[in-house]
């Protein structure tokens, strides 16, 4: 098994089950799952930035902290 394998059963079965409820055919992801190695302490600092903000671009909160997306709020209460 490898993460490309792992990528398609989890794909084939949403698709079906999404498609089945919209009545469609085709993907369910719009492109090809993507891997990037974090090979150090601001690469990983840079990816949490990016998924930590990305709810805030597609305009699905105000500020990260009223994100229920992902765990930015519960480490800035910590800090």
């Amino acid at each position: 098994m490898d993460i490309s394998w792992f990528m398609c059963v989890v794909n084939e079965g949403i698709a079906r089950h999404a498609n089945g409820g919209d009545g469609c055919t085709g993907c369910f992801w719009e492109g090809r799952f993507k891997s990037q190695a974090l090979l150090d302490e601001v690469a990983l600092i840079a990816a949490m930035a990016y998924v930590d903000l990305y709810p805030v671009r597609a305009k699905m909160a105000k500020t990260p902290e009223a994100s229920a997306h992902t765990s930015v709020r519960k480490r800035i209460q910590q800090a």
